[in-house]
């Protein structure tokens, strides 16, 4: 096992191993769902072209996340992009705040940590995996409750829609952001309680909740594998 120094997601051989390598069965059938859903969501009730482009990216993203392939940074920053838009149009601040503030840069500074910590396997480039202390769970649990009441006090000064969910969300989506850009596998346990609390939030759009009911099952997965990855050593 060797760590990787080479942009081999520059080159052509790079590219086919980064997408195609790796992959089991059922995980094709699992991805393969996952965008038969969203696009049907978007035919059964087309609110949003941008919906669906965040909903298919997002699904890419947060799967090629679980699989612990760089490549999720590409399709994590079209996911940003539009799904500030979205946040835009419904008056979510606190979500529209976190794909400007945290997921744009966020696809970047991860883009850079994770080139520094991959290993060449098998079944292609991995990230290397690790796994929480005692101290850092009770460093990062009196962040959120902190950061959370007062990003919830600034939001009750503004316009914003369901903004004790909106503000909730926000916080953990910054948190498990920075677990994610860090490789903790405890990211994973985080993006499961936003999943739920973002299928509420965005329960009246169809291709967003279609999208988070999809992270949702594959944040399951992702922590699953994650610490399987992080016991391996990778």
């Amino acid at each position: 096992m060797t760590i990787s120094t080479q942009p081999t997601l520059l080159t052509i051989k790079g590219l086919k191993q980064e997408f195609f390598n790796g992959w089991k069965p059922f995980e094709i059938i699992w991805l393969s769902l996952f965008l038969i859903a969203q696009i049907w969501a978007y035919y059964v009730t087309p609110d949003s072209i941008l919906g669906m482009i965040s909903g298919i990216s997002g699904i890419l993203c947060v799967v090629f996340v679980g699989k612990g392939k760089i490549s999720n940074y590409l399709f994590g920053l079209i996911f940003a992009y539009s799904y500030f838009y979205m946040a835009w149009d419904n008056k979510f601040y606190g979500e529209m705040s976190t794909a400007l503030f945290v997921y744009i840069p966020a696809q970047f500074i991860g883009y850079f940590m994770w080139k520094q910590n991959m290993v060449n396997e098998t079944q292609g480039e991995l990230v290397k995996s690790k796994m929480l202390t005692l101290k850092g769970w009770g460093i990062l649990t009196i962040s959120v409750v902190v950061a959370t009441i007062a990003f919830y006090l600034f939001l009750r000064t503004t316009d914003g829609h369901s903004i004790g969910l909106d503000g909730l969300t926000t916080v953990l989506v910054i948190a498990a952001q920075l677990l994610m850009i860090y490789r903790y596998s405890e990211q994973w346990i985080l993006w499961i309680l936003i999943n739920v609390l973002s299928i509420m939030l965005w329960a009246d759009t169809p291709s967003m909740y279609v999208m988070y009911s999809a992270y949702l099952l594959n944040s399951l997965y992702g922590y699953i594998n994650w610490r399987q990855l992080a016991k391996n050593g990778l």
